[in-house]
């Protein structure tokens, strides 16, 4: 099986299916901090390139930021455990709504394709040809609702699963 290099953390995590964990804040300490939003999107912007530093990967990283802000508050991802209480964007992947998953999706969808964006992740896959199997496979709103079920730990779904079955299939291919 083909490994998952650095690169971008949503395919990463698709790839995963499961590997989100809900964060455990202390709600009991006082030196909470406000996020500010040029903190959340720089934040927001590594946390998409995933130690790339490629400009491609750093430009739809920005991009995504840009999306996700306009249409995620401050304080919905602070809900989401997105952000924490420091106001930085949390290391751990959290559990997301329904609401915020779908809201990331599309910021993502506004900004890279997903089959290219996933065969960037993945080492040793020539990314045309993962690109039109994974596109053959799977349809764009199957691949919305994938992502989203994975992003609010629901990879048991027939979404889900169809879409790691793909991206396995068409890594092996």
């Amino acid at each position: 099986m083909r490994g998952v290099r650095g690169g971008i953390w949503l395919a990463a995590l698709a790839l995963a299916l499961g590997a989100t964990t809900a964060c455990d804040a202390d709600l009991q300490q006082d030196d909470d901090h406000p996020p500010q939003v040029d903190v959340v999107r720089a934040g927001l912007v590594e946390r998409y390139a995933d130690g790339a530093t490629g400009a491609a990967v750093r430009a739809e990283g920005e991009c995504f930021a840009d999306h996700l802000l306009d249409a995620v508050s401050l304080e919905e991802l602070v809900g989401a455990e997105v952000v924490d209480d420091k106001g930085q964007v949390s290391p751990a992947a959290p559990l997301l709504t329904v609401d915020v998953a779908g809201a990331w999706f599309d910021a993502f969808d506004a900004c890279a394709d997903y089959a290219t964006t996933a065969a960037r992740a993945i080492t040793g896959v020539d990314p045309a040809a993962f690109k039109t199997c994974f596109d053959a496979a799977v349809p764009a709103d199957a691949v919305r609702a994938g992502v989203i079920d994975t992003l609010t730990g629901r990879s048991d779904t027939d979404a889900a699963r169809a879409l790691g079955e793909a991206q396995a299939t068409c890594a092996a291919a």
